[in-house]
């Protein structure tokens, strides 16, 4: 009788995980490969600490102060609009460009 339900949270779940994945993925990546802030059209991204764990983050490049850069989560995994995409979709585009731009370090 909860055959769909079941099904439903199950990949639920699953997409969920693979965010999260991504995320952490991402993450390491710059991590490990920048040593700055990485400059891409009008932003700069790197890693901020949201909630007490490190994500993918970003600032405007009209807002970036080097010597105070002030990064926001690139996931708005709430859907709050106060910063972000919070449509995964928009933001793996993000995260495909910031490991294209890695890759050529």
């Amino acid at each position: 009788m909860e055959r769909y339900t079941n099904t439903y949270a199950n990949a639920l779940n699953n997409f969920n995980e693979v965010k999260h994945n991504i995320i952490v993925g991402v993450t390491s990546n710059i991590k490990c490969i920048a040593a700055k802030p990485i400059h891409i059209g009008n932003h700069w991204f790197y890693v901020v600490n949201h909630n007490g764990k490190d994500v993918p983050g970003y600032c405007h490049q009209r807002d970036y102060d080097p010597s105070n850069p002030k990064f926001l989560p690139i996931y708005d995994e709430d859907n709050s609009g106060e910063f972000g995409w919070s449509d995964f979709a928009e933001c793996c585009r993000i995260f495909d460009l910031i490991n294209k731009r890695l890759k050529n370090f």
